[in-house]
């Protein structure tokens, strides 16, 4: 196991979790010293691709989640993408409802989820800073007191160019694996309010300009 592995599977699996609580789904890219929290449905198959592909001697780690000292990446670039809240809601929701069952529901119950009505009160009942990082607000998957660049899953293609340079990653910008399709569900009001409100902090901290006209109180 070469030092990279080393260090991180174990001192940040068995010593640093000891005293650290909190803990982000973190990759490492040493060769380019970038640090990335990975955001699920998010483009994130692809970005962990284009960073293997660029850093194929080892020096790349893809990690669980678990805590990280700050400081000992204060000379590495901190980066993550981020992606408006209703549409990965509904992303997550095709996934890991309709394609597969990813949260292991019975048959009936699996059923029940594919209304969009029944799925989004269930979502309701969870702590989305806590729940299955397919579900979790994307502003508890990243450390926002320390990070360098956020880029957005809707202008993908510009913001991967932006990190790449920034990184000096010799990969072409890649193509985004596993697709998802704009919803052809039809969400009436009250349902879209219902999910600004489980992702609220995350529509004022990245899209301030989107559901303006929603009263949330």
């Amino acid at each position: 196991m070469n030092y990279h592995k080393f260090r991180h599977f174990f001192f940040n699996k068995y010593v640093l979790s000891i005293f650290v609580r909190r803990k982000y789904h973190l990759s490492y890219d040493y060769k380019h010293k970038a640090l990335w929290f990975r955001t699920y449905k998010v483009a994130s198959r692809t970005i962990n691709s284009a960073l293997r592909e660029g850093s194929n001697d080892g020096s790349y780690i893809y990690g669980s989640e678990m805590p990280y000292i700050r400081r000992s990446f204060r000379k590495y670039f901190k980066f993550a993408f981020v992606r408006n809240p209703e549409d990965r809601f509904l992303s997550a929701w095709r996934d890991k409802i309709f394609k597969r069952n990813h949260f292991n529901l019975d048959e009936e119950t699996r059923n029940k989820m594919k209304n969009i009505e029944n799925f989004v009160a269930w979502v309701e009942t969870f702590d989305l800073k806590n729940c299955d990082e397919h579900l979790r607000v994307q502003s508890a998957l990243i450390d926002m007191n320390n990070i360098d660049f956020i880029g957005r899953f809707e202008y993908f293609d510009r913001d991967f160019a932006i990190l790449a340079e920034k990184l000096n990653l010799k990969v072409k910008t890649p193509e985004r694996l596993n697709p998802t399709s704009k919803s052809d569900v039809n969400l009436t009001p009250d349902i879209r309010k219902r999910i600004y409100r489980l992702y609220r902090k995350d529509f004022e901290i990245f899209y301030p300009d989107h559901y303006s006209s929603i009263d949330s109180d």
